[in-house]
């Protein structure tokens, strides 16, 4: 069964985001006038900025679950997981989209997946989430 995810590069979307913020803070500060003004200003770029920064990083990641693996693939990545050592799933749940958080059984680091709304069309996450419901995962929401 094969999904298409709408992912984010969480990195790089935070770096875009606050680095624009220093720099039109930055610049702002060498401009001649009032404070009040240069904070309204600063605040109608935030819009802008995250506009910005999701469609510089959005990508659509394809998840394929082929018996007990999930393959995620990215533009730049793939990562496999084995569905038997996941001991639960985090779903935490934010206004611009969801952070999936995979534990394992054992000492393997856990996987994060950064899902977006903002900007994209509907995506196949509920249907993700049914199919990983019914192999009896353990999807927490956080």
């Amino acid at each position: 069964m094969q999904y298409s995810i709408n992912t984010l590069h969480r990195g790089k979307f935070i770096w875009i985001l606050l680095g624009g913020l220093f720099i039109i803070g930055i610049g702002l500060s060498w401009l001649e006038l009032q404070e009040i003004t240069k904070i309204i200003i600063l605040l109608f770029c935030i819009p802008g900025l995250l506009f910005g920064a999701v469609k510089l990083n959005q990508q659509v990641s394809t998840w394929t679950i082929d018996g007990q693996q999930l393959t995620v693939i990215t533009s730049k990545k793939t990562t496999q997981i084995d569905l038997q050592n996941i001991s639960y799933i985090k779903n935490h749940i934010r206004s611009g989209g969801n952070l999936i958080a995979f534990h394992f059984s054992g000492k393997t680091s856990t996987k994060r997946f950064w899902r977006n709304k903002l900007f994209v069309g509907t995506d196949a996450f509920d249907e993700l989430v049914a199919e990983l419901k019914i192999r009896e995962i353990e999807i927490l929401n956080g």
